[in-house]
């Protein structure tokens, strides 16, 4: 995934996504406050448009400059779905995972703290 482009407006953003998009460039929006470092820049960026597939950046960002630009390997509706699915399923996996491990590491606590209790 690589940033295409900040904006000050998400609208602005998700309208660039969805013409993108519209091209077969598989595009994410982004809030951009969860990249800021410190609060001095606060308020300039609202949103991140990033490539999805690194071999599409350059088309994405081609397109933005000349909205008739060919792309060279676009997506069809049909794998950008099938992008999305495989995404929310990884994404799905790795919180359980995540869920998993703080489970067992607080039952561990919890056990630990029984076992060194009062005695």
């Amino acid at each position: 995934m690589r940033l295409i482009a900040r904006y000050a407006s998400r609208t602005e953003a998700e309208e660039r996504a969805a013409f993108l998009r519209s091209r077969g460039i598989a595009t994410h929006v982004t809030n951009m406050a969860s990249m800021r470092l410190n609060l001095a820049h606060q308020g300039r960026y609202r949103a991140g448009l990033w490539a999805l597939l690194e071999p599409q950046y350059e088309d994405a960002e081609a397109l933005l400059d000349n909205p008739d630009h060919d792309v060279e390997q676009p997506l069809s509706e049909g794998q950008m779905a099938d992008l999305e699915t495989e995404g929310e399923a990884d994404a799905r996996r790795v919180l359980i995972k995540w869920l998993l491990i703080t489970v067992v590491a607080l039952g561990a606590v919890a056990a630990a703290v029984v076992a060194l209790g009062p005695t």
